[in-house]
């Protein structure tokens, strides 16, 4: 079969926005993760969105991260990790559950990787440019390559152009479940209270603590 000089003109142009598209994708991303690496500490505010089927249900949180180590405050529930173990505090009940950390399965959504997500075992792409809050943001998705085993098929990534920081993200879940995560405040290498990394059972009395480590 023979092809117009058109056609391959057309042809050798799409292949090579499609690779410029991928190249530009990692190029941002490669940025993203060099700024990382210069936050000692994160200081975050946000808001998740669950939307499903007839459920749309907005949550604020709050995060402190160092290294592997946060503090994850979501109104009724605090999660905080010390690297090693891991603390979950119900406050309507008055509970405390400890694991390991490593027991708790799979790490991809912790919030000590929540900026740094995109590193681990993703395919990405450019999807193009839009407005976020009136600001130019890139958007690109991200694919795990396990997805057989994840409940989400994609991550959607907004980055402020000018700040170079990701301001929002959304998670599709396989099921039809997506949840959207709006930084409402970012401030890295702040300074990290003391003790924040550990459940202070003092400060809750009559607090029950059930401890799962074997």
């Amino acid at each position: 079969m023979r092809y117009s000089k058109g056609i391959l003109t057309l042809v050798c142009f799409a292949l090579m926005t499609t690779v410029t598209v991928a190249q530009d994708a990692q190029s941002i991303l490669n940025d993203l993760s060099a700024k990382a690496q210069k936050y000692n500490t994160v200081f975050a505010k946000y808001t998740s969105q669950l939307k499903a089927d007839g459920v749309d249900q907005t949550q604020k949180g709050q995060v402190y991260v160092e290294g592997d180590k946060y503090n994850l405050d979501l109104g009724n529930y605090i999660i905080i990790t010390d690297g090693e173990n891991l603390w979950s505090f119900d406050k309507g009940a008055n509970e405390c559950y400890i694991d390991y950390l490593e027991d708790v399965g799979d790490e991809t959504m912790s919030p000590s990787k929540m900026f740094t997500i995109w590193e681990d075992n993703f395919k990405n792409e450019l999807k193009g440019t839009m407005d976020v809050n009136g600001k130019p943001h890139y958007h690109i998705n991200l694919y795990p390559n396990n997805q057989a085993e994840q409940t989400y098929h994609t991550i959607q990534l907004y980055v402020d152009k000018a700040k170079m920081e990701v301001t929002k993200f959304v998670v599709k879940g396989r099921d039809g479940t997506d949840v959207v995560y709006t930084v409402k405040e970012f401030k890295p290498n702040g300074t990290i209270p003391d003790g924040i990394f550990k459940f202070d059972k003092s400060k809750h009395p009559g607090v029950q603590m059930i401890d799962n480590r074997i």
